[in-house]
């Protein structure tokens, strides 16, 4: 029996000797609802969820969850048609690409990767969240089989889930000589080393937005607010919306409390934790939310909410503003990624590419409002938008990027515990 096989029979097994435990795990949604962290690992995760829930490790304990573990093997290479096939099944989140204004069907970037190479891009924005579409593909992963995509863009941490657990095709650099124009600040993240399997599709920052309006506050009044006030102030009570995904949920709280997201032990995992939970016991969060945050607060649901820093640079209204809470931010990359399995590997490479040549990248980047990562994106952005070279949403000066903190990267037992507490208070 192959690794993969065996995985899923322990997987099995463990569902039935832990029904409740295997309940817990499938149940609800969040970002960036299933809630597959744990069941998605096979037995390894679902047991490590079942034997964490009493034991949450050593108090003040910094080392368990800071590592970066291995792949325990590469993701299977499918037989590539990218020869005889000129196409790329593409999953990404929605509103993540550049749309024509005159046919909203229309995808400049894909239509003139076509003209250059011939390619077409079958484009899916089927992605809404990581969690729920890692449980779109889990199962076909674990069997060894192909998911149907060829190239798909997760966040930072899922890339390190599926990284260590070999769902991830290495990358054939010789198909992405652009490559080595990526910026040097992003060409070596912890959660996949050298970017052995990932490139980068956009960075951003995880900030506030703010409904000037619903919050009663004039816009020089909101670039104060703090975490602490979107979290336990009455006049906001029940107008906030927070978000669902432990990295983004978590991360504030820990900058609320007091820790660094980037490095801190279980006893600020456990505080942090306890801090949401006492927000929404007191009815201060209205709601948690996965992508699905923007109609409430535009029509004032929200006072204020957590936000990713694109959604609130592309709403066109005065009313709505983002805020760097005084506590901090947090940072965030999408990545482009190719699964095991997958038919058009080559292809993949070819848009990867592609989308590293610094005129793409700033067009899109433009459209979108996130942060380019490749060298050259600056003196292309100047014949594109030049306007988009001050907006701190998009070319963030050195003082805009030291508020803003990356979050810890975890080992997967790790990272299943820490899913299954936040779970606890999300519901």
């Amino acid at each position: 029996m192959n690794d993969i096989s065996r995985d899923r029979e322990q997987f099995l097994e463990a569902a039935a000797r832990y029904p409740e435990a295997f309940r817990r795990q499938l149940g609800g949604a969040s970002r960036r609802g299933f809630l597959a962290a744990g069941v998605g690992l096979g037995a390894a995760g679902l047991l490590g969820a079942c034997a964490t829930k009493t034991d949450h490790g050593s108090a003040g304990s910094a080392g368990s969850g800071s590592g970066s573990s291995a792949a325990p093997s590469e993701g299977k290479e499918g037989a590539d048609k990218s020869d005889t096939e000129k196409i790329v099944n593409f999953s990404n989140w929605v509103s993540y690409i550049d749309v024509d204004p005159n046919d909203k069907n229309k995808r400049p970037t894909l239509d003139n990767f076509k003209t250059e190479t011939g390619i077409t891009v079958n484009y899916t924005e089927d992605v809404n969240s990581n969690d729920d579409f890692f449980a779109k593909i889990h199962q076909q992963l674990a069997a060894g089989q192909d998911t149907g995509r060829d190239l798909m863009v997760l966040s930072d941490w899922m890339i390190g889930k599926l990284r260590q657990m070999g769902y991830l095709e290495p990358l054939n650099l010789a198909n992405i000589p652009n490559f080595k124009d990526l910026l040097p600040d992003t060409a070596n993240p912890a959660y996949d080393p050298n970017r052995k399997h990932t490139v980068p599709w956009a960075l951003g920052f995880t900030l506030m937005g703010v409904n000037l309006k619903s919050a009663g506050l004039t816009k020089d009044q909101a670039q104060q607010l703090s975490i602490k006030d979107m979290m336990t102030d009455a006049k906001y009570k029940g107008k906030v919306g927070y978000f669902a995904e432990m990295e983004d949920g978590v991360g504030f709280g820990l900058l609320a409390t007091g820790a660094d997201p980037a490095k801190f032990t279980d006893d600020q995992f456990n505080a942090a934790v306890a801090y949401i939970q006492k927000a929404r016991d007191n009815n201060q969060i209205r709601q948690f939310t996965g992508n699905d945050y923007i109609n409430d607060l535009t029509n004032g649901n929200y006072a204020m909410c957590m936000a990713y820093s694109g959604d609130i640079a592309q709403i066109d209204d005065p009313n709505i503003v983002w805020v760097v809470p005084t506590e901090g931010m947090l940072w965030f990359t999408d990545n482009m990624c190719i699964p095991a399995m997958a038919s058009h590997k080559t292809n993949a490479e070819k848009f990867m590419n592609y989308m590293l040549e610094p005129k793409v990248g700033a067009a899109l980047d433009d459209y979108i409002s996130y942060i380019p990562s490749m060298q050259g994106a600056d003196a292309a952005m100047k014949t594109i938008d030049a306007n988009a070279l001050q907006n701190q949403l998009i070319f963030p000066d050195a003082a805009t990027k030291a508020k803003a903190h990356e979050f810890q990267n975890l080992d997967l037992k790790t990272l299943d515990k820490y899913v299954s507490q936040f779970k606890d208070v999300t519901g």
